[in-house]
Parts: structure tokens; sequence; C-alpha cells
């Protein structure tokens, strides 16, 4: 009887699982970030593109904790894009609202300093057109260091949407759909 395993096959295997293991391990330069209360959150992670990190956000989170869990999980991040219900004036995040006077006081930029070539993207369509909403934008980034973007000419999420305002100049406009 013959042995399918011989040392070929063996060596093959050994060099295809740790091809795999270490892809499926790498660090990723995107992260997503899921409010469990984002409409159509399913259709959401099912057209996400294959390598980027998702952090789906329960009750109880503060994007606070959530932000530095991203940086932490995947220090190589650059773009962070958040997916949450959100107003004119206010973010629903972790089961809370914030808006620009909550989140200035629970974001501390010390927390964040190591990282201040990190973008996020506020995947919202209603934020960036009035000042209330531009002021919680603001203050993500004031107590962040990151940049932040978001849209002030969309009508609803699609594939149309451009990040047209930025805290600062951004060299992307695109969603991470693009």
């Amino acid at each position: 009887m013959k042995t399918f395993f011989n040392q070929r096959n063996i060596l093959s295997f050994l060099l295809l699982f740790s091809l795999t293991l270490s892809v499926s391990m790498a660090q990723t330069d995107e992260v997503v970030i899921l409010d469990s209360d984002f409409p159509n959150s399913g259709g959401l992670i099912a057209s996400l593109p294959v390598n980027v990190a998702l952090i789906e956000a329960k009750t109880s989170v503060t994007l606070a904790k959530t932000l530095k869990q991203a940086l932490a999980n995947n220090p190589s991040v650059k773009n962070i894009h958040l997916f949450a219900p959100s107003s004119d004036a206010s973010i629903d995040f972790g089961g809370r609202s914030y808006t620009a006077a909550a989140l200035g006081q629970q974001l501390d930029p010390s927390d964040f300093s190591a990282n201040t070539g990190v973008t996020v993207f506020v995947y919202s369509c209603s934020l960036a057109k009035n000042a209330a909403g531009i002021s919680l934008l603001e203050n993500i980034a004031s107590g962040t260091g990151f940049n932040v973007a978001s849209s002030s000419s969309c009508d609803e999420m699609g594939e149309e949407m451009t990040f047209d305002f930025s805290v600062r100049p951004l060299s992307n406009t695109k969603t991470i759909f693009d």
C-alpha cells in the first residue's frame, strides 16, 4: 500500500498552511467600526473588502474605548471607517448619543498621540451640513489628533458618497467600497 503523505506533500502542506496563517494574521491599515444599531449592518458587513478589520460595537461601549481598541489591534491603521447612526448634531454609538460637548469630555488627546497619521471617515450624510455637526467632527479631531472627514453632499449612504468635508486636507475622498 502506497502512503499519500510523503515528504514532498508534507512540505507543500506546511508551506501552504504557513502562508495562509501569515495572510490571516496580517495587520491592516483599514479598520471599520460598526455600531450595532447601524441600518442594514448585515449588508454592510457582507460588502466590506476582504482585507479590512471589523469591530462591531455593542451597547455600553464608548467611542473612545472602541477607537483605542482599533489602534491596539491594528497598530499600522491609517483609516478608520465609522458607521453609526447620526443626526444633524449627534452620533449614536454604543447605546449613547454623543454631541460635540459630550465627546469633548470623553476624548483625551494623550491616549491617541502615537497615531497622529490616522483619518476617521464618519459615514453620515447630515453631520457636515451644519455648524453643530461640524463642531462634533472637529471635537473628534481635537480629542484624538486624527483627521476627521464626512460628507456634506450626500442624500443617503450610497455609491456616490464622497468625503467633501475634513478637518485637514485629505488625500482620499472616496468610500471604503470604491
